[in-house]
């Protein structure tokens, strides 16, 4: 009231007109009283409210960022999800997905209380004090509860680390691998093309190839159609495919010549054992009018044999021929190798005959040198086994004395009337094989065990 009664007496003097105080004062009084008021118990109150709209607001910011946060991280997850399912296929993620359905509950269920808190509180309009600290109160602990959930799904996409690592490098193979396949189907298809403009094309090439660009097409459908695991697969089989093809058609010039070599050379030999065959009735002629019939009677069937040998290897000459005319050199290689065969079988059966007539000759002709041979070998024998011993050790005793026994059983035998000189000469050329494998028992003994 000091302040008005100046106020007052102040308007007094500069009007100079003298009034009434209680006319004078109340119109003032009543311009006063509510500045007074607002001044004295307003003020608190609305920096209150202030305080809790701004702890309100700062509350919706962070759950907000929380949210914002949690949806960027399940987004994320979900591609990477996507990714380990395409490579590995929905059987292989399936313990994954389970786990993330579990975590995406959870998330949907704090998002579904954001948003609805967002709705129950507008902060944009004028609300009560004690709403406003509802709102804070409510919002921190939604924030609290996304970044709960969030961390929950940061551990879901740990555990999901190795399958995405081996996923994203399945992912690095594929444009490669891809790559690498059609570049490997062109090449095969530019050396096919070179074997047809050379004269060296075979429908099995070219079979082949329609076959890889069948799965050239199937490869252009993508993983999207495929998968991962398919394309790659596809990818690689083509690469593999395309590069045998390749090597294999520029093998062929190379083949075409190694295959008309062989081929001319094994005729050649196919005539000369024809040639050979004539001498071998002769020979066994002889055989049979010399010796006993157990000298030659396992030779009987030689010619026979050797004539059949000759008919099949001539015949695998003329498939191997015309499949050389048709450019299938691997075909014609594979029927020279049987004509090889059976050319060697025919020369080995022939020169049997040869060789018993030569060695039954030559041991019918000085049968002590062949004995003497045996008696060297086992005299040699016997001083190994004594090692400058008195005497040998036992086991390699009983063994030479059991060779000597047996060479004294066939001494006799170029005494009889007519000799059996093939068991004669199968006899000593046993003694001796059997002395040597004992020389070689005393040698490995004596030895000792080798170096570990």
């Amino acid at each position: 009231m000091t302040g008005a009664g100046v106020v007052v007496g102040s308007a007094r003097r500069s009007l100079g007109v003298g009034l009434p105080l209680s006319i004078t004062l109340a119109p003032l009084l009543l311009a006063l009283l509510p500045t007074a008021f607002a001044g004295g118990e307003t003020r608190p109150w609305r920096r209150r409210k202030d305080a809790a709209r701004s702890a309100a607001l700062a509350a919706r910011e962070a759950a907000g960022e929380a949210f914002l946060q949690l949806d960027t991280a399940q987004r994320d997850m979900m591609l990477s999800l996507e990714t380990v399912r395409a490579v590995r296929g929905a059987r292989g993620t399936e313990d994954a997905l389970r786990s993330f359905a579990a975590v995406s509950l959870r998330i949907d269920e704090a998002s579904a209380a954001y948003i609805a808190l967002m709705d129950r509180y507008p902060l944009d309009v004028e609300l009560e004090t004690d709403e406003y600290e509802a709102a804070r109160r409510d919002l921190t602990e939604t924030a609290r509860k996304l970044d709960a959930v969030r961390q929950d799904l940061d551990r879901f996409g740990t555990s999901l680390g190795p399958l995405l690592v081996d996923a994203e490098q399945a992912l690095g193979q594929l444009p490669p691998a891809v790559d690498r396949a059609r570049r490997a189907a062109a090449e095969a298809a530019e050396a096919v093309a070179d074997t047809e403009r050379a004269g060296l094309g075979t429908s099995g090439l070219t079979a082949r190839l329609a076959a890889i660009r069948i799965d050239l097409a199937e490869l252009d459908r993508g993983p999207a159609a495929l998968g991962i695991p398919g394309t790659l697969e596809i990818a690689r089989r083509i690469e593999t495919s395309a590069g045998e093809l390749r090597a294999e058609a520029e093998r062929l010039p190379r083949q075409r010549e190694e295959v008309t070599n062989r081929l001319s050379s094994l005729r050649t030999r196919a005539q000369a054992l024809e040639s050979r065959l004539v001498g071998v009735e002769p020979a066994l002629h002889r055989l049979r009018r010399d010796y006993v019939q157990s000298c030659w009677t396992d030779l009987e069937q030689v010619p026979a044999k050797a004539r059949q040998s000759l008919g099949v290897a001539h015949a695998r000459l003329e498939e191997a021929g015309a499949a050389a005319g048709r450019g299938e050199y691997a075909d014609a290689v594979s029927r020279l190798a049987t004509a090889r065969a059976t050319l060697k079988d025919a020369d080995e059966a022939m020169a049997s005959v040869n060789d018993r007539l030569r060695a039954l000759e030559e041991v019918a002709r000085d049968p002590e040198a062949e004995l003497e041979r045996t008696r060297f070998a086992l005299r040699d024998a016997q001083r190994l086994a004594l090692g400058g011993r008195a005497n040998a050790e036992e086991r390699y005793a009983r063994r030479l004395d059991a060779l000597v026994f047996r060479l004294e059983a066939i001494v006799a035998e170029p005494e009889n009337p007519r000799p059996d000189w093939w068991r004669f000469l199968s006899e000593t050329r046993a003694i001796r094989a059997e002395v040597a494998a004992t020389v070689q028992v005393i040698r490995e003994d004596r030895a000792g065990p080798g170096p570990h």
